[in-house]
């Protein structure tokens, strides 16, 4: 559950789970192991995972040898919690210790590395599940935050910002290459902020990772998220305008288009910061997308400030937008304010910035239609197959009658636009 980061941990888990000679099913009354992996960003994330841990008690009465683990963000805020709230729990494992989950698996099952395993299971194992779920590899290459917006429960459950090595991010990517993986997205809680160790001990930054990304064969596109306004330099721009392989889609969390909301959300940036980023971003890529965050109801937003944010996302022009309500987590900053709005309020503002942002998008959309796009397919089902252009667009066209076109190059005439889809054929060789 939860973010794409999360899909790389679970990826990283189930590469371990196969190592030990362990198989997916498809039945959860099959399983011997449960892993679910947990999100705590939201309290109804939170409340997602709680509800399918409840559902599994009937599993554990019937199969008492069944073992279920806990893990992720709301593993790491809750903690033994889980297991006094949920005695079916056999093991939890907080986002914090996510990278030592082989050797904690272990010591809790008593289980050995089968005798093939040779060293110590490494997270490079291609999870065979994963290429047939999805088309784009997801490399985690930092963890942690250290900005503390004060709505975020991030720093607290995935600790301080760290960054993972040059060598191990280029391995893994290398590693999905040869799995025939040709899109990869690069994560991290802020990407920008990246500073890792090279073999010869030097700092090398994100547009340098990118650079090194960018050389490696079989990879045919790099996307990466997230990142933070206030660390998204000139050089970054300048390397996804120059490297033929990084995608031209930024997502760029805005949250709030008032100055005295984003001070109270301690984003360390402003109003006239951010658009000044939009607009160099667009000179210098002119068929860039651009997504953000939209985060409405925080303490002390009046109808002033929401307006400020409708003007902003129309000024931005983005071609997507992901809105949340604000919900307060506990142990952040934010917390100990009183909410000033009520849910209605919050509700009927989400729907405001939902309605404004359908609109950009479709008339970004219709403007595509006539055009040729590349679309790298990512489901072939039934008649359509399913894909995203470089810009991050998801397309849909018809399918070939004799092959599964999955993990394909296609160029497709676009036909249609839809809010968040475009529809077309594929061009005629």
């Amino acid at each position: 559950m939860g973010c794409q980061m999360n899909v790389d941990d679970s990826n990283s888990m189930a590469s371990h789970l196969e190592r030990l000679g362990f198989s997916f099913t498809n039945s959860k009354e099959e399983a011997d192991f449960i892993v679910l992996n947990t999100c705590s960003v939201r309290e109804h994330a939170e409340h997602k995972a709680m509800s399918f841990i409840g559902r599994l008690k009937p599993l554990k009465d019937a199969n008492p040898n069944l073992k279920i683990v806990v893990t992720g963000c709301a593993a790491e805020r809750l903690g033994q919690k889980l297991r006094k709230k949920f005695p079916i729990i056999d093991l939890v494992i907080g986002a914090k210790q996510i990278e030592n989950f082989p050797e904690i698996f272990d010591k809790s099952f008593s289980l050995a590395h089968s005798d093939n395993c040779g060293e110590a299971p490494s997270r490079m194992l291609l999870p065979s599940r994963a290429k047939e779920s999805d088309e784009i590899a997801f490399v985690t290459i930092m963890r942690g935050c250290h900005n503390f917006c004060s709505y975020c429960i991030v720093p607290y459950v995935r600790g301080p910002e760290k960054s993972r090595a040059v060598a191990d991010v280029l391995a893994d990517i290398k590693t999905y290459a040869a799995g025939g993986f040709k899109d990869v997205m690069l994560l991290g809680q802020n990407v920008n902020s990246y500073c890792g160790a090279a073999s010869d001990g030097t700092a090398i930054d994100f547009p340098d990772l990118l650079a090194e990304v960018n050389k490696i064969p079989g990879i045919e596109r790099i996307r990466f998220m997230t990142s933070h306004p206030k660390d998204l330099s000139d050089k970054l721009i300048e390397a996804m305008a120059t490297l033929d392989k990084v995608c031209a889609h930024l997502h760029l969390p805005l949250q709030s288009g008032s100055d005295k909301i984003l001070e109270a959300m301690n984003r360390k940036y402003d109003t006239a910061l951010y658009i000044a980023l939009i607009k160099k971003i667009r000179r210098r890529i002119a068929d860039i997308c651009i997504t953000t965050d939209i985060l409405v109801g925080f303490p002390g937003e009046t109808e002033n400030d929401f307006s400020d944010t409708l003007l902003l996302i129309e000024k931005a022009g983005f071609n997507a937008l992901f809105a949340f309500k604000y919900s307060p987590r506990e142990g952040t900053a934010s917390s100990g304010l009183a909410e000033t709005i009520t849910e209605e309020e919050k509700d009927a503002r989400l729907k405001r910035v939902l309605e404004l942002a359908d609109k950009i998008s479709i008339s970004k959309n219709n403007a595509l239609v006539g055009s040729v796009v590349q679309v790298l397919v990512e489901n072939t089902e039934g008649p359509m197959c399913t894909g995203r252009t470089r810009s991050n667009i998801k397309v849909f066209f018809p399918a070939p009658t004799d092959k599964n076109m999955n993990g394909s190059m296609v160029d497709v005439t676009i036909t249609r636009a839809k809010v968040n889809t475009l529809v077309g054929e594929p061009c005629a060789k």
